[in-house]
This record gives C-alpha cells, structure tokens and sequence, in this order.
C-alpha cells in the first residue's frame, strides 16, 4: 500500500494516537504534522470535541494550513467539525434526554449505583455524558494507564458488560471503546457512520481512505469501519502507529 493512493488518512485516537484519554508524545505531535502538510486527516474517536483538543489539538499547536487539512469526527461521528479560522461544527447527532437517562439506567443496572459513581480521589467520572454518547469507564476516565492496563488484559469484563448492556439497550450500539470503556450511542452511529461522512463531505469513495485503529475486532469500536471494506491498519499501541506513519510517509510497503 503506497501513500499516493489515498486521499484521507483517518484514525482513532486512544490506543491508536495516544494512551487511553491521554496527551499524544511530541513525537506523534510531529509524525502527524508532516502528515498533514501532504494529506487530508480525519480523527474519528469515541471522546467528545473537548478531548480531542486536549489529546491532539493543544499537542499539535496552531497552524492554520495544518488544520485546513483535519477534520475531527467526536463521539464516533455523533459530530463533525472542520477549521474555518476557528473551530466549526458542522453535524451534530445527540442523545435525547430519556435515551440518556435509560442509559445511564442500564449501566447501573449491570455495574451496581455505586460502581458508576465518581469516588473524589481524581480519577474522573465513571459515567461521561458527551451529547451523542454515554461512556462508562470501569476505573475512571483519569485513572492512571498502568491500572487501565492492568484492569481487564484479556477481554473478560469488557465482553461481559457490553453483553449484559446490549440485552437491555438492544435500540442503541454498545462497543468497547478503551482499555476500560464501553461507548453506547445511537443505533447505527458507529465509526462507519463516521467514515460515512466523510466519504459524503469530501465526495471520496472508500478507497481514497485509510484507516488506523486498535479495536479491530469483533465488537471493538473501530472494527465497523473494517467491516464497510475501507482499507484498515490493526495497530496495537501508539508506537506501532508511529513506526507504520514513518513507512508510509517514506512511500514503504506496508
């Protein structure tokens, strides 16, 4: 596969450009910036408009031709922002207040009412409402990535919570997200979704577009977009990310 050949180069973020629900390193920071001079590139993740900034946007710094060249997709395309001098939003698909509230519902139901909620001692809220989506994070959004890590290596728990979950929200999508996570949002918005809005907005087809991710796997968030037939790198950690950039920006087979 030869970078000449695609048009977008789209990816996810935790697990993928970063850490769970970290800062990606410099030196992704500047592996993505020369992407961005040669290629159009689309982040498509399962965090909100806000982590996106924190993760990739304040890291990567302001450059107004770089950002022409991105478009970030938040929530699994539940949004799609471009840059026109600013930070623009251009769709938004939200969840209403009772689909929200039947959410958070279920997740007590399979987790118990104290396990959803923030115990104060800085590792974040368990149950995050971001519009399009409701994300229970088992540990914590904030819980240090060695814990993640360590919480559910083989699978278990994650396959188990989003069994349970989607017995009771068979209307909704119910996908593990990251190390800790399950994103629930509305039936059919996945990251297929979102790569179908891209292919809508810059009139691609599915072969102009490239596609890194981490949960290439059967329920995994980012396996949608494998499923659709868009050309797809499994990756298994950022630095794999990083290595494959570098070939593809030496023009490498990958």
């Amino acid at each position: 596969m030869n970078l000449s050949n695609k048009k977008l180069i789209a990816f996810d973020v935790d697990g993928t450009l970063s850490q769970s629900r970290s800062p990606m390193d410099s030196e992704m920071a500047d592996i993505l910036k020369k992407l961005l001079e040669i290629k159009q590139v689309a982040i498509i993740t399962g965090g909100a408009f806000a982590d996106i900034k924190r993760q990739i946007l304040n890291i990567i710094g302001v450059n107004d031709d770089r950002n022409k060249n991105l478009t970030l997709l938040p929530t699994n395309g539940g949004g799609l922002w471009i840059f026109d001098n600013t930070w623009k939003e251009l769709s938004a698909h939200k969840l209403s207040e009772e689909e929200k509230k039947k959410i958070v519902s279920a997740i007590h139901e399979v987790v118990g009412y104290d396990g959803c909620e923030n115990n104060n001692d800085g590792s974040g809220e368990k149950v995050q409402d971001r519009n399009s989506e409701i994300t229970y994070s088992a540990l914590g959004e904030h819980a240090e990535i060695s814990e993640k890590q360590a919480w559910d290596p083989n699978f278990k728990k994650r396959i188990y919570l989003q069994s349970e979950l989607m017995k009771r929200l068979p209307e909704f999508e119910v996908k593990i997200g990251g190390t800790t996570s399950i994103d629930i949002t509305l039936k059919g918005m996945d990251k297929a979704f979102a790569i179908k809005k891209l292919l809508d907005h810059f009139k691609l087809n599915k072969e102009d577009i490239l596609f890194f991710g981490d949960a290439v796997y059967e329920n995994g968030n980012d396996y949608p977009v494998f499923l659709m037939s868009v050309d797809t790198i499994k990756v298994i950690s950022p630095d794999e990310t990083k290595e494959r950039l570098i070939r593809l920006l030496k023009n490498a087979t990958i």
